[in-house]
């Protein structure tokens, strides 16, 4: 897909579809901060999901919820009560963070009667300075950002590593990438040589930092990040799938 029309028209999809996120939340039953606040010092039962991936939940999530990514949500989940009245609140990055949604939509797909999502999520949490917890830390690094063109002349050299999940469907893929959700990445990343330099591939390029740090702290030490992610390279006209 190389011509300037086909790029034009995946271009426009893609930024509606980015514009009505937010909007899209409205189909939901949310909640604001203090609600969250008042749902916690009350008695009824409930759970609070963070609908990251392990790797981010690790390094900060609200205190006293629990962790099961979007796309990790099945029906009999050891982590999702049984009492399907229970009441279940997703969370994640924000109101344009958008697996807080999938996975309520999901629970709601397995019967849970009260499904609702914090919107505002970790950062304003974290901004009204309410209680975080840290279980690992990760090392402060600087990977090399590379421009779409530099990373397309590296292919026969580097493994491009595409950490995209549900995301792939938007934007499509690259060929010669190794494809490892962020989502499992925690599981499956000794799968990735040691001995080649990697470079990281998401949506936007917001993920491929906190990936990139959780691999360093894994040992490996040649890696590079896809500036802007796939949508940068969409946007420079190389060829997808």
């Amino acid at each position: 897909m190389k011509n300037g029309l086909s790029v034009f028209v995946l271009l426009t999809t893609m930024l509606l579809g980015i514009l009505a996120s937010p909007v899209q939340a409205e189909r939901f039953e949310t909640i604001s901060t203090d609600e969250l606040l008042a749902v916690r010092k009350g008695a009824a039962p409930f759970l609070l999901i963070n609908a990251l991936s392990p790797i981010e939940y690790n390094q900060e999530a609200i205190s006293d919820s629990v962790n099961i990514p979007a796309s990790h949500m099945r029906p009999h989940h050891h982590l999702l009560p049984e009492d399907k009245s229970t009441l279940l609140i997703f969370y994640c990055k924000g109101i344009r963070c958008t697996k807080s949604r999938r996975a309520a939509r999901r629970a709601m797909e397995f019967g849970y009667e009260q499904v609702k999502i914090y919107t505002a999520g970790l950062p304003e949490w974290k901004e009204r300075g309410l209680p975080v917890s840290h279980f690992t830390s990760y090392p402060e690094i600087e990977p090399l950002l590379l421009e779409p063109l530099t990373v397309y002349k590296s292919m026969e050299s580097a493994l491009l590593l595409d950490i995209r999940g549900e995301e792939v469907s938007q934007v499509g893929e690259i060929k010669q990438a190794v494809k490892i959700p962020l989502d499992d990445l925690d599981r499956h990343y000794e799968q990735l040589p040691r001995d080649k330099a990697i470079i990281i591939i998401d949506h936007a390029g917001k993920q491929s930092p906190i990936c990139a740090r959780f691999l360093y702290k894994m040992g490996y030490r040649d890696l590079a990040i896809l500036e802007g992610g796939m949508i940068n390279w969409v946007r420079a006209g190389l060829p997808i799938e």
